[in-house]
């Protein structure tokens, strides 16, 4: 079991999380609005505070993330909702492709950090998505390594991101960003945290 398998258990009590989500998604409506037969991704779902936000009753949403703990989560709370157009998976983007061309939105919460190669993660992202898909990165800007400090940092393999070079990034896999906006600042250990948006198109 992973940190986050149990942390699932005690997610949704997590105000800070609840709060830097709602600013993820308001955010993004700000500059994108989906059709209503979208289908979405949210990629890193966790118990779906995103993926819940932007459900609707006409689009489909699928959330993946490594931590079952996590999925069962989601898919307790789907089932709790009567929402049968959401359902999370369990996936490993560091040993499985995604699905090619299948998604309108690609959005992933504070989960790019997890992983090590990140142009790997955008290249994969921008293969899942159709022409003209949008894609919604919401993450830590560069910090000094105290964000997760009471997890020894566990898991974790990037502290923050330097918003110019991780645009340059996503850019390079092929990507038309639209915008980069700190959306949130978390504050923890008596410092402040922002987090930002990066929004970009297919």
């Amino acid at each position: 079991m992973n940190r986050f398998d149990e942390a699932a258990k005690t997610w949704e009590n997590k105000q800070t999380s609840i709060e830097s989500s709602n600013a993820c998604v308001e955010n993004f409506k700000k500059y994108i609005t989906l059709n209503e037969n979208s289908k979405i991704l949210d990629y890193g779902c966790g118990t779906g505070f995103i993926a819940f936000a932007l459900s609707t009753e006409q689009n489909n949403v699928v959330g993946m993330d490594y931590s079952i703990g996590m999925i069962n989560k989601f898919n307790e709370k789907a089932k709790e909702l009567n929402f049968s157009n959401i359902q999370a998976i369990q996936h490993n983007i560091n040993e499985e492709d995604l699905p090619k061309n299948e998604f309108n939105l690609f959005i992933s919460s504070m989960t790019m950090h997890h992983i090590k190669d990140t142009k790997m993660f955008a290249k994969k992202a921008y293969e899942s998505l159709v022409d003209g898909g949008i894609i919604c990165i919401n993450d830590l800007e560069e910090e000094d390594g105290t964000f997760h400090s009471r997890h020894n940092n566990d898991g974790v393999e990037h502290f923050g991101y330097d918003i110019e070079k991780v645009c340059k990034i996503f850019e390079d896999v092929g990507f038309e960003i639209i915008s980069c906006d700190t959306v949130f600042v978390h504050e923890r250990n008596d410092k402040e945290y922002p987090l930002f948006n990066l929004i970009g198109k297919k």
